[in-house]
């Protein structure tokens, strides 16, 4: 995860009831870059892959708050979409069939040919994340849900609006922790670590508890942290 302010050029003012002077009001531009996808993690006679199927992203203000309405990231979205193009070759054929009188007697000369073509087809695969939104404008947070069919978030969100933040006090400082439950961790691969003939209860059971450790020892307090000052 990456998080990266941008310097809104034209800030607006207004009047100080205190100051009675004509004071900026300083905006900065979040812009958000995340990247999902599965891992494996080496474990004592084996390993595992997983991914995760949600998390929350959450924000913690000093000197500046996000107005509801400055919001970005409140609608489902599409990421990173890989494009494969495939090349198709094929016989067209050709026919033309030429009539012709010879010395009055009717004739059908038929001429075929063979002509090869060359198609191409778009294959586009994308994945679509759910995006909510909730906590103050002093910290707030974005929930994260794969709500593709597919089992695990993948894919880049790649320099996103955020919000846009507006500066009250300096040193200004904004802290962003990505963090996951129990529920988001998603076990899609195992190997060495169960027998084959495993009942599908036991197997349920034992993921639950892989899932678990996981979390406590790799993904906790929080997967990702990114912190910015501005002076």
């Amino acid at each position: 995860m990456d998080l990266k302010g941008k310097i809104v050029e034209s800030p607006k003012k207004f009047w100080s009831k205190f100051k009675q002077e004509s004071k900026e009001i300083e905006q900065i531009e979040l812009y958000l870059t995340i990247n999902f996808n599965e891992q494996w993690e080496n474990l004592p006679g084996g390993r595992v892959k997983f991914g995760l199927r949600g998390g929350e992203l959450r924000l913690k203000l000093e000197g500046a708050n996000i107005p509801y309405e400055n919001r970005g990231l409140n609608d489902p979205f599409k990421v990173a979409v890989e494009t494969n193009r495939e090349q198709q070759e094929g016989n067209e054929l050709q026919n033309a069939i030429e009539a012709s009188l010879d010395k009055g007697e009717p004739t059908v000369k038929a001429n075929l040919s063979s002509k090869k073509t060359t198609g191409k087809t778009d294959k586009i695969q994308f994945t679509t994340y759910q995006v909510t939104t909730k906590g103050s404008e002093e910290n707030p947070a974005w929930v994260f849900e794969v709500k593709t069919g597919e089992p695990v978030l993948k894919g880049l969100l790649k320099s996103a609006l955020l919000g846009t933040m507006k500066v009250t006090a300096k040193p200004c400082h904004v802290k962003a922790v990505f963090e996951v439950s129990k529920q988001d961790v998603y076990l899609t691969q195992a190997e060495g670590l169960w027998p084959q003939d495993i009942s599908r209860n036991k197997l349920a059971i034992l993921e639950r508890k892989m899932a678990l450790w996981l979390l406590k020892n790799k993904l906790t307090p929080y997967l990702s942290k990114v912190e910015l000052h501005y002076e």
